[in-house]
């Protein structure tokens, strides 16, 4: 690494900011139909003419906005992933990722005690933070096409049942049951989450085939067996013993043959490779009571102990970061 490396890391955060003020004023929106000046922009969204220009000229720095004389258009990159009508727009994320600056700002706070820095409860206890949350997660998953690459992952052929524990939006289960008539799903997720996720269910006309079912999966019983369960970025919001717990209790969920499948960063067991997981789990520390991402070994060691084997793992191509762990009942 250097100095500009260096500098590049340590000031990361106002490239942050302007992506995330600008999906915040929709200002990725409003140059959608055509190029516009910094004056007219300013005037449609009521913003102060030379502080928009400031700001557009950083956006076209950034490479996100095209500048030709003093017109600002939208570059490739913004039309796919910045555009609230594209199918592949991730600012719902950039949104999510926008609502945790106040926990970044106390890192040093949960560095000195070990705690999180926001109530532990998986973005429950307010409406628009549950709201905000899942739609980060619906908006991620579908810009990068992990619900595509899943399918193609690993053999469906002969899968009937699946249970998505923890499944948010329904994003997995929606995409599955399209590209496979022959599988049915069930999700088992908390009740605020879930009254988010029925509106995802229906607008994908998907009631007949996706069965919701309220509970936690910490303390509750969850009910029927199945032939895959599902666990999309779970892992990383429970401490080791939680995971070892949950592990055991889903294996008995499964028929005979079945397998459980954990999608997450899976970390090499020096927890420091690939960075994006061990970066991750900083933000766990933040907002969990003890989260934080695993490696391969651990992993495998929580499914061996519940009885499932011949366990594998399966890394998925970029740009998703994560890899499936596989274990067999």
């Amino acid at each position: 690494m250097n100095f500009s490396q260096l500098m590049g890391l340590a000031s990361g955060h106002v490239e942050a900011r302007i992506v995330q003020t600008a999906i915040e004023l929709r200002i990725f929106d409003a140059l959608g139909a055509e190029p516009k000046t910094a004056d007219a922009l300013a005037q449609l969204l009521r913003l102060e003419t030379q502080a928009t220009e400031l700001l557009l000229n950083a956006l076209a720095g950034l490479n996100l906005l095209n500048k030709e004389a003093d017109l600002f258009s939208l570059a490739e990159v913004a039309k796919q992933y910045l555009l609230q009508k594209s199918p592949h727009y991730v600012g719902a994320m950039i949104q999510f990722d926008a609502a945790l600056w106040s926990c970044w700002e106390k890192l040093s706070d949960a560095l000195r005690t070990g705690k999180a820095v926001r109530p532990p409860n998986m973005y429950q206890a307010v409406a628009a933070e549950t709201e905000t949350f899942i739609n980060a997660m619906d908006s991620l998953v579908k810009a990068r096409g992990d619900a595509d690459v899943l399918a193609s992952a690993i053999d469906w052929n002969g899968v009937h049942t699946l249970l998505d524990v923890g499944s948010g939006p329904a994003t997995y289960p929606i995409a599955l049951c399209r590209r496979f008539t022959n599988l049915n799903a069930t999700i088992f997720d908390l009740p605020a989450t879930l009254k988010i996720t029925e509106r995802f269910v229906h607008d994908a006309a998907m009631t007949d085939r996706i069965e919701l079912i309220a509970g936690d999966y910490r303390n509750d019983p969850i009910p029927g067996v199945y032939d895959v369960i599902f666990l999309s970025n779970i892992i990383h919001g429970e401490n080791e013993e939680k995971n070892t717990a949950l592990v055991s209790k889903l294996a008995a969920n499964l028929n005979s043959a079945g397998r459980l499948i954990i999608k997450d960063h899976i970390l090499d067991e020096t927890r420091a490779n690939p960075p994006v997981g061990a970066i991750f789990s900083v933000l766990m520390l933040l907002t969990t009571d003890g989260g934080r991402c695993y490696s391969f070994g651990e992993i495998t060691a929580w499914m061996n102990n519940a009885g499932l084997n011949r366990v594998q793992r399966v890394d998925l191509p970029a740009p998703l970061t994560s890899s499936l762990v596989i274990g067999i009942k």
